[in-house]
């Protein structure tokens, strides 16, 4: 694990498909120390799983959509330039009104390995192909290794062709 100086341009990091999701690493735990984990997403409507961070507080600034977040008995929409802060151990989940850019903030890194772990490298930096379908023992297993407790799973919007409940 490392803590050095390193830049990227638009296109660096590394970019998975997890889902129906384009997300690229931006930063990792290895690189920064372990301080910060930040990844890129690109995301169809649809929405995240109610789930608990147990390890790390989650920062999101939405570049381009609108996002709905439930956070506890809290619920706030967010447009561009908007952002969310979202404490550990307290359910929420993200609802992706529109297609959507964001930027995740992990503190402390660690977040990241999952997302790599469930996902797979993307071979164009484009959204995946609909139908991806989710391994829900892996889910589950991974997640819970990493600190995460899965309330309720990911579902998509089922306009979209392809889409999972």
């Amino acid at each position: 694990m490392s803590n050095e100086f390193f830049a990227l341009d638009s296109e660096g990091g590394e970019p998975l498909w997890y889902l129906q999701i384009l997300m690229t690493i931006k930063a990792s735990g290895d690189k920064t120390g372990g301080a910060l984990g930040l990844l890129d997403f690109k995301t169809p409507a649809g929405q995240t799983p109610l789930h608990v961070h147990h390890k790390e507080d989650e920062g999101w600034y939405l570049l381009e959509g609108k996002v709905t977040c439930t956070c506890g008995d809290e619920s706030t929409s967010i447009e561009p330039g908007g952002f969310i802060w979202l404490p550990k151990d307290i359910p929420h989940r993200l609802r992706f009104e529109t297609e959507c850019h964001l930027l995740q903030m992990a503190i402390p890194a660690g977040l990241e390995v999952f997302h790599k772990q469930m996902g797979q490298p993307a071979p164009r930096l484009e959204l995946p192909p609909p139908g991806q379908a989710l391994d829900t023992e892996k889910y589950k297993r991974l997640a819970a290794e990493h600190g995460l407790e899965i309330i309720q799973l990911p579902q998509w919007d089922a306009s979209k062709e392809g889409a999972k409940r």
